[in-house]
């Protein structure tokens, strides 16, 4: 094929490649963003820089349609104009390394720029619209409790929703001495926190609730020097609120654990939708993520829950030895210099997973005694029936906060009695060292030696396998989607030559067909593989073969159509 007539077609492809590339991204630019253009009361710099950064995404996604209709449309121009019974008049084929050189050149660059996008520019360029997005966050905070009086935040590395309820919001003046800092003003405001529940780790719990006339919030972002490895950050100071804590029962007087007046929440870290989503991320981050499963905030939160069950498990077991080994006695020292000592009764202790139980009856000659002292002040002592310890370690802090509830108790000081229902002795232990190696143990250690008995073990192995799966379907698809762009443009040389129509309408007609099947099941074959069960049983069947076929049957089917009309081709 000489090279003229080579330049001639290459470059009519290029033209209308990048003319239909260029409508379908600006297309699939504005239908995909403008719901969250309109719900996130953007300025309109800030839209513009949405749909700059958002380019490259829907570019890449529709190079392939882009790159069927180009050959569809040329080719079957060419072919109406007799100009391809010319070249083969002239001895040149019609195969792929004739006439169809052009079109394999282009398909070539096409799926080369395919993976770069894929690889590089589009996990970049998303990020950019999520910085740009949490820009404006006060003003979508404001936008949904406008329309529909609450909000819902994601916090950071789990999948517990944080929910604030209010019946107004305005958004406030930036703070100079805080200028990557947003002021939310809130009326009648509620904030509900939640945890994952025990039946098969999708059930939300309410944890805690925040009740207040008025509160302010603020939420900051972290500045370029920062990077967007850090999170946003929400606090807030409630108005005459209250909190209630996650457990009503057993504790009396001591429901309501803050009184009228003013109260802080937070500071909590906001989950990034993005930066977890493995379609954002770049080649290095993908392959360090599948050699490194622990660096995912997913992941990251469910070894945290392991260790701090661990934790709480051997510091009671901890506890339960010093009674039972002789010394009879168990005591606290706390960072302010309050020592409690207790002193339990002749019946044994009942310890569990989460507590410490001393039963007892009424006689306080077979009580349980909690000694307070503090430097300089006089004694107290606390008689109760029966008591129960908690403990809610905190390993990033290297503390245990304490947890003493009495039960039909009399409190006791040197001048003094004073009769409780129940109430509890809260204060905060310094961590053993014992216990805080404990957070040293890795994901495989728990995954070799545990049982699949532990929801929380369960909970491990399934987001373990839902992200090796996530990371390995994501690479082999964006090798899927690149190989085809090849082929594809191969079966719009085939259908250009056979159908002879430069007919704009017929040619996307034709075309849009096969590259929809090839992207359809590239997407459900990522779909199938991410599809793992809330609850792994010991019957799991790993989605990730089927899910791995599926992405990879769009281009068999297409790859088979390009060997049909190519074949036919050359027996015309």
């Amino acid at each position: 094929m000489s090279r003229t007539l080579f330049n001639y077609v290459f470059w009519q492809l290029l033209k209308v490649f990048g003319i239909a590339s260029a409508v379908l991204a600006g297309i699939m630019t504005f239908g995909g963003l403008l719901r969250p253009l309109t719900e996130q009361g953007l300025d309109l710099e800030q839209v513009g820089q949405m749909l700059v950064y958002a380019w490259p995404g829907m570019s890449t996604y529709s190079l392939p349609i882009a790159a069927l209709f180009a050959t569809t449309i040329v080719y079957g121009r060419l072919a109406s104009d007799n100009e391809v019974t010319a070249v083969r008049a002239a001895g040149i084929s019609l195969g792929p390394l004739g006439l169809g050189m052009p079109a394999l050149v282009m398909g070539l660059l096409v799926a080369l720029l395919s993976v770069a996008s894929l690889s590089f520019i589009v996990p970049a360029a998303t990020l950019k619209v999520e910085r740009t997005v949490v820009s404006n966050i006060g003003q979508f905070v404001v936008n949904r409790i406008s329309q529909q009086h609450q909000v819902k935040l994601m916090q950071s590395g789990g999948q517990t929703p944080i929910t604030i309820y209010a019946r107004s919001a305005r958004l406030e003046p930036p703070d100079p001495k805080q200028p990557g800092e947003q002021i939310v003003s809130l009326d009648g405001v509620s904030i509900a926190t939640y945890t994952s529940g025990d039946r098969k780790g999708s059930l939300k719990v309410l944890d805690e609730i925040y009740i207040a006339r008025q509160a302010r919030a603020y939420i900051r972002q972290p500045s370029e020097e920062e990077g967007d490895d850090k999170p946003v950050l929400l606090r807030a100071t409630l108005e005459r609120g209250m909190k209630f804590p996650r457990s009503l029962i057993g504790r009396g007087d001591a429901a309501i654990q803050g009184g009228v007046g003013t109260y802080s929440f937070g500071p909590i870290e906001l989950r990034s939708p993005l930066r977890e989503n493995t379609k954002f991320m770049d080649m290095a981050r993908l392959k360090d993520l599948l050699a490194h499963p622990e660096k995912s905030q997913r992941m990251n939160e469910s070894l945290r829950e392991l260790t701090r069950a661990d934790q709480q498990r051997e510091y009671l077991a901890l506890l339960h030895r010093q009674i039972t080994a002789g010394l009879g006695v168990i005591k606290f020292k706390t960072a302010g210099g309050v020592e409690y000592t207790l002193q339990p009764n002749s019946r044994p202790p009942i310890l569990t997973d989460k507590s410490i139980e001393f039963p007892g009856d009424s006689a306080e000659k077979d009580a349980v005694k909690l000694f307070q002292t503090r430097q300089n002040a006089p004694s107290i002592e606390d008689v109760a029936r029966s008591v129960k310890i908690r403990c809610f370690p905190d390993p990033d802090e290297n503390r245990i906060a304490v947890s003493i509830e009495l039960m039909d108790s009399t409190i006791k000081g040197p001048d003094y009695e004073n009769p409780k229902d129940s109430y509890e002795r809260n204060f905060s232990v310094a961590m053993p060292e014992e216990i805080t190696r404990i957070r040293d143990r890795t994901a495989g250690s728990y995954l070799d030696f545990a049982t699949s008995q532990n929801a929380s073990i369960r909970t491990l192995r399934r987001n373990l396998t839902k992200q090796d799966n996530s990371v390995i379907s994501e690479l082999h698809s964006r090798v899927s989607f690149a190989i085809s762009c090849l082929v594809l443009t191969m079966v719009g040389y085939g259908l250009g030559v056979m159908f002879k129509s430069g007919n704009y309408l017929t040619a996307f007609a034709v075309s849009v067909v096969p590259a929809l099947v090839s992207i359809v099941l590239i997407v459900t074959g990522q779909h199938i593989c991410e599809n793992v069960p809330p609850d792994i049983a010991k019957d799991f069947k790993d989605p990730l073969h089927m899910g791995l076929v599926v992405i990879w049957t769009g281009n068999a089917i297409v790859l088979g159509l390009a060997v049909f009309l190519l074949a036919k081709l050359r027996r015309t």
